[in-house]
Formats: C-alpha cells, sequence, structure tokens
C-alpha cells in the first residue's frame, strides 16, 4: 500500500473531520481538543502582531486553543513588555514569554511596543529579563506529548533557527532537530507573498534575518504551511472595528499608534493564526505540489518541482469564499474582551 505524504494525510483528516460535522444524525457533537500553540513574534514592526495575539487569546478563550507560550524573535527592548501587558489584559498573566538571546541580528523598532508596555499593567520590564527563547523552546516542547504541538512564526525565523541548532540539555538529551520531530505537528509560517518575493528591497520577514530563514527552513523535519500577505492580507484587512472597543483596550491601542488613528490593516499575521488553530481547510485554497526556494538574502520562489511532500502555502481562498466573510469573522475576533474573574 502507497503511504500518503504527512500533508496529504493531515488534510485528508481535516476534510474527513469538516464533512463529518455536517451530518445532522450524529447523536452528540464531538468538540475536538484545543491546539497546543506556541506563538513567536516581533511585535515590534506592524500592528497586525496585536491583531494576531488578540485573535490567540480568543480562540484560546473559546476552547480551541491552549497557548502554552508567546516568544518574541525582536531585539527591540520594549517588544517583550508589549506582549506580557497583551498576555496580562486577556487574564494569562504568567504564559512563558522567551526572547532571542541571539547577538548581531538587528531590530526593528515599534510605533506602539514601548506605549503598550507603559500603558497597561504587567511585569516584564525589558527584553533582558525574559528567558532565553532557545531553552523555553526546549523546556516546553519536553513537556508535551508527541506530535501534538503547533508553531505559529509571525516575525522572523531566530528563534526556530536557534531551536533546530540547539543540543540536548536537561529537558532532553535529543537536540533541537530531533526534540522537534517527535513534539511538532505542524509550523504554520507567515513569510511572506506567493508565488514569489524576488525584489530584495522590499520589506519581508524573511529578509530581516536571511540566515536564519534559510538554516530554519532547510532543517525543519516536518510540515510547514506558508502563508502569504502582501495583497492577499489586504484583501482581508481587519482592524477598522477595533473602535468599537473601549480606549483602554491594548489592541485598539496599538492600532491607533501606529496609524495615529483606528483603521483597517493587512490581515498577514491574524491570517496565520486561524490556519494554525481551525486549520488549513476551508475557507483556505492551500497549494501543496512544490517546495518554498529560499534564497541567501531571504527572497522566495515557489517552485512546482521537485516537490517536497513537507512544505504547502496558503495564499488564497478557496472557490466561493468571499474576503468579506473571512475578514469579518478574523475581526470578531479581535474585538474579543477578557473573559471575567471569578
Amino acid at each position: 500500500m502507497k503511504a500518503f505524504p504527512l500533508k496529504h494525510s493531515i488534510f485528508c483528516m481535516a476534510f474527513l473531520l469538516s464533512f463529518s460535522s455536517l451530518q445532522s444524525n450524529t447523536p452528540k457533537e464531538i468538540k475536538a481538543a484545543p491546539v497546543p500553540i506556541i506563538f513567536d513574534t516581533d511585535m515590534d514592526s506592524d500592528c497586525d502582531d496585536a491583531g494576531a495575539i488578540a485573535m490567540l487569546h480568543a480562540l484560546a478563550d473559546k476552547g480551541e486553543a491552549q497557548i502554552l507560550a508567546t516568544m518574541v524573535s525582536a531585539k527591540f527592548q520594549w517588544s517583550a513588555p508589549c506582549v506580557d501587558a497583551f498576555n496580562t489584559y486577556f487574564g494569562r498573566p504568567k504564559l512563558p514569554i522567551g526572547v532571542n538571546k541571539e547577538s548581531g541580528k538587528p531590530w526593528q523598532g515599534s510605533k506602539y511596543a514601548k506605549q503598550i508596555a507603559d500603558e497597561f499593567p504587567h511585569d516584564l520590564k525589558s527584553n533582558d529579563e525574559a528567558p532565553d527563547a532557545t531553552l523555553l523552546y526546549r523546556k516546553i516542547l519536553a513537556a508535551q506529548p508527541d506530535n501534538s504541538v503547533t508553531i505559529v512564526t509571525v516575525g522572523d525565523l531566530s528563534n526556530i533557527r536557534f531551536l533546530l541548532e540547539s543540543k540536548g540539555d536537561d529537558n532532553s538529551p535529543l537536540d533541537g532537530i530531533a526534540l522537534v520531530r517527535q513534539k511538532v505537528q505542524h509550523w504554520v509560517c507567515m513569510g511572506t507573498r506567493y508565488p514569489a518575493d524576488l525584489d530584495p528591497n522590499r520589506w519581508g520577514n524573511f529578509k530581516m534575518d536571511p540566515v536564519s530563514t534559510v538554516k530554519a527552513i532547510a532543517l525543519w523535519p516536518g510540515l510547514i504551511t506558508f502563508t502569504g500577505g502582501q495583497e492577499f492580507a489586504h484583501s482581508l484587512g481587519t482592524g477598522a472595528r477595533l473602535v468599537e472597543l473601549p480606549k483602554t483596550n491594548p489592541v485598539r491601542r496599538a492600532y491607533e499608534l501606529f496609524f495615529g488613528t483606528v483603521k483597517n490593516q493587512h490581515s498577514a499575521d491574524p491570517i496565520a493564526v486561524y490556519v494554525a488553530v481551525r486549520g488549513t481547510f476551508a475557507p483556505w485554497k492551500l497549494v501543496t505540489q512544490g517546495y518554498n526556494h529560499i534564497f541567501d538574502d531571504g527572497r522566495h520562489e515557489w517552485l512546482d518541482a521537485p516537490d517536497n511532500p513537507n512544505q504547502q502555502f496558503i495564499s488564497a481562498l478557496a472557490d466561493g469564499v468571499k474576503a468579506k466573510d473571512v475578514a469579518a469573522q478574523m475581526e470578531e475576533l479581535m474585538l474579543h474582551l477578557p473573559q471575567p474573574t471569578s
């Protein structure tokens, strides 16, 4: 019997589960277990990171996700405190936060991260107070069931590279590649434009730390779903409705600080979170044939051959799906308010 590649098997299972949920004569609805998620963000250059983390907390409150940690790939000193402020606002002040501690990577700065940290309660005073992301990744992954964790990255890939290059330690005797192979089911990677981004002067997540981009994608031992930005993400713009939230909401405040007002932004990072938690099937068009060819400077091009069964991408909606409907679903999640504490 021919064995199906992992990405095709996951897609088939997802389709069958989606199809079975439509059957009306089942005696009892089966609720899926929450997806264990590690969220890895730069939380500096763009406000859609704020929209993405708000969505993730909303999905966790709905029982669809279990947030294991929120990692920070940026060197900007206020990125981790900003993440801590979001986590605290949404009722999860103790969520572990790991930070890229490796030297040499540049940082971009932010129009909102320091202000969010200044205006909203949190514990971390700077990135320096957070633990090393590589060690935290290893500790968390070692404690999870095999083949259970989904990692979603919405920044550069420095943390992923250093995780994969890590050696065995007190948390696990396995090296990084073996640990990922054992514990991680899926990596959803926001990056960057599809089918290609060949302009070296055009900004993109892959270009911030191109050495890490090349190494992380080459070394990854399992399934990667790349999600696209630019025109696709702009067609699913979200954020304007944040004006409906109280002025004391940090997500609204991040968009306000970024633009000077509250308005729509592209949904590159929210799309990645939606895919990571709810899957690669509807409303998305999933491309499974081919592989992502990464150039040394972080440019990339999707090529049809040779096929890599562990790589696939989403940069379009399924036939018949309207962008405004999907954007409305994501924006509704971004409007989520913290659950009251008892």
